[in-house]
């Protein structure tokens, strides 16, 4: 067996066997998770026919595949180097305005990613107690109510003001997230300059500061973090989630 048979199988296995840790811990619930499953079986299937395809004698189909995985890696390390250049928290100035960004909930109940966000959000809120709230999103399928209420609720329960959280109930993704908030902070703001934080998961503060950029809103990200066993499925998913938006969300 040649080393890169080897090394497909090795992949393929590490693939597989993180898919189904993921469901055994959280069970069959966790977006994107089942790419892994796919791309494992995807290894392991060229490996038993990388002999077959004949890739290596040929040079066209070679050339093909080198500069497929070529680009694919490249663009991958850019991208991703991105995301974890910008998973931290990078607060310059005092907010006036927090941004929590909704991740959705089941029923009324946050999830695990939402209500990470929001208790995130509830500290910088503790410490600085002037700031103004908005809580972004709608209601989606499974849910009754708005991702935005569910935010409201947990922080009006742990002691914030309700007159300081406005509510965006109307979004279904990160770019209408910031379109729409951008709309509600044109119309109460009447600051020529207002500092601006988001708050969202680790994993995306990146995209949606570059959203927010596109939307008309200047800001800064506190990063939410996420349970370590998903970082990878998490990262791997907003790769995509990155160049879906480049392209598609204006």
């Amino acid at each position: 067996m040649d080393n890169l048979k080897k090394a497909l199988l090795f992949l393929g296995l590490i693939n597989i066997l993180y898919f189904f840790i993921c469901i055994f811990r959280f069970g069959t619930n966790i977006n994107f998770v089942k790419f892994f499953f796919a791309l494992g079986c995807i290894f392991i299937i060229f490996a038993l026919l990388k002999d077959k395809l004949n890739i290596n004698k040929n040079n066209k189909l070679l050339f093909i595949f080198k500069s497929l995985i070529s680009v694919i890696i490249i663009s991958f390390i850019l991208i991703e180097g991105n995301i974890v250049y910008n998973s931290h928290t990078n607060l310059r100035s005092k907010p006036d305005y927090i941004i929590v960004l909704g991740a959705g909930i089941k029923g009324k109940t946050m999830q695990l990613v939402q209500l990470q966000r929001t208790q995130t959000a509830l500290k910088y809120i503790n410490k600085y107690p002037k700031v103004k709230i908005i809580v972004s999103g709608g209601r989606g399928p499974g849910e009754d109510i708005s991702e935005a209420e569910a935010m409201k609720e947990y922080l009006v329960k742990n002691g914030v003001k309700s007159e300081s959280i406005i509510k965006e109930d109307k979004s279904t993704n990160t770019i209408q997230n910031m379109k729409y908030t951008y709309n509600i902070l044109k119309n109460i703001n009447d600051k020529k300059e207002v500092n601006i934080a988001i708050v969202t998961s680790n994993f995306h503060v990146f995209r949606a500061r570059f959203l927010a950029k596109r939307a008309g809103i200047d800001s800064e990200g506190i990063a939410s973090p996420v349970n370590y066993i998903l970082i990878p499925n998490y990262y791997v998913r907003e790769y995509f989630g990155v160049i879906k938006s480049f392209f598609l969300d204006r």
